[in-house]
């Protein structure tokens, strides 16, 4: 996890987006019942993580502003001597100021008459909520949007604004704390794949192979960062193959999409194997033009780059390449092939806050991911790094993982156990 220090600087650069006279919150989110008793795994809406580092539900983030000042609450449940029978010890105030930084913590049932009092002397012109989706978006509101309408109700004069574009921006470059969580999460990513290397085995089938890489990440004190894509033959060419249930056969290639990750920050690595170690001289064909799109989007990542221009440039390599080959004549036929866009920034969420056509930056953090689907050849070839921007280009954190033919067939040749 990230130090208080982090997160504190964090909730200082927090303050600076408000206005004088203004109330702010940020939502932890709510645990979603699977069954009875029993809830869905609580993770946290991430702005609120990345303000307060804080992981349990309800919690509720607010700051104030009045005469130039900012100031910040965290509230909590109150614990219930029943619930921590069941569910253990819940958070005290004065160990939560120790842990987390703040000077001053409160129990949620004594929110309302908090921001009353806030209210009261007619101070308070703004309100600040953070919610990624706004007005026109279906779908049951969330807590933001609830305690928003409560909100206008009692205090009709006040001026709501939204603060996750601002926060949006202070995510997209990030610290070093943030970035070693990322190295951490494509060093485990890497031991999770090799290990999937050394077990493959025509005749397994795709949900044992993806155990292995699972093994790996709770064996390092990591989580996936989102579910796992083991997608053999034709299924690779759906995009988001989720059934991971059929059996690898000889001399098909297996597609991977997957990544660890720590303290929320993830790894997001495709890549494209034979299930029996040895590429055709086709797929071989076919998986050089993939990697040469990615090796061209990584030539020119580095700061000052418009990033949704490195996937027209590695689209544009493809394309050639396919058109050496006699597949297409004409560099726009590649979208016969070409299904999807080619990366996205990466961060507290696998698909993170960023704009695609934005300007890189040093320390942000984005993935390339080029791919292409041959349907009628039951083949899905898709191969995706996560990439650093440094001072003067890129890092590759996933470099690690066998990429080449030369790297892959080595590495299967060798390490595969008998």
């Amino acid at each position: 996890m990230l130090t208080k220090e982090f997160h504190a600087g964090r909730r200082e650069a927090y303050g600076k987006l408000l206005e004088d006279g203004s109330l702010s919150a940020v939502f932890a989110g709510e645990e979603k019942i699977r069954v009875s008793d029993e809830a869905y795994p609580f993770e946290p809406y991430r702005n609120f993580y990345y303000l307060t580092g804080y992981a349990k539900p309800k919690a509720v983030y607010m700051g104030y502003k009045t005469g130039g000042k900012f100031r910040d609450v965290l509230f909590v449940e109150r614990p219930d001597e029943r619930r921590e029978l069941y569910e253990g010890h819940m958070d005290r105030p004065e160990e939560l100021k120790e842990q987390y930084g703040f000077a001053d913590v409160r129990f949620l049932d004594q929110l309302g008459a908090f921001v009353a009092r806030l209210f009261s002397g007619g101070d308070m012109k703004y309100f600040y909520v953070d919610t990624a989706r706004w007005d026109g978006f279906d779908g049951p509101e969330d807590e933001s949007e609830r305690f928003t309408a409560q909100l206008l109700k009692k205090y009709p004069y006040v001026q709501v604004r939204n603060t996750y574009p601002a926060l949006g921006d202070l995510r997209s470059v990030k610290a070093k704390e943030e970035i070693e969580r990322h190295r951490v999460a494509c060093n485990v990513t890497e031991l999770g794949v090799k290990s999937m290397l050394r077990h493959i085995r025509p005749g397994m089938r795709e949900y044992e192979l993806a155990a292995y890489f699972d093994f790996e990440l709770t064996s390092h004190g990591c989580t996936r960062g989102f579910d796992t894509i083991s997608a053999s033959g034709k299924n690779a060419c759906t995009l988001h193959y989720r059934e991971n249930d059929a059996e690898l056969k000889d001399g098909d290639l297996i597609l991977f999409d997957l990544g660890a990750a720590s303290g929320y920050y993830g790894a997001d690595v495709s890549r494209t194997y034979p299930v029996n170690g040895k590429f055709t001289e086709r797929q071989k064909q076919l998986y050089n033009v993939v990697l040469k799109g990615l090796e061209a989007g990584l030539a020119i990542s580095k700061p000052g780059q418009q990033k949704d221009l490195i996937q027209l440039e590695s689209k544009r390599v493809m394309a050639e390449e396919l058109i050496k080959l006699g597949m297409i004549e004409k560099p726009e036929e590649i979208n016969r092939y070409y299904k999807h866009g080619s990366g996205h920034f990466i961060g507290l969420y696998t698909h993170d806050v960023g704009n695609d056509a934005a300007i890189l930056e040093e320390d942000m953090v984005f993935t390339l991911e080029p791919g292409l689907y041959f349907e009628e050849e039951g083949v899905g070839i898709r191969i995706e790094d996560t990439i650093l921007v440094t001072k003067d280009g890129c890092e590759v954190l996933s470099a690690g993982i066998p990429k080449t033919v030369e790297e892959i067939e080595a590495y299967m040749r060798e390490h595969r156990e008998a």
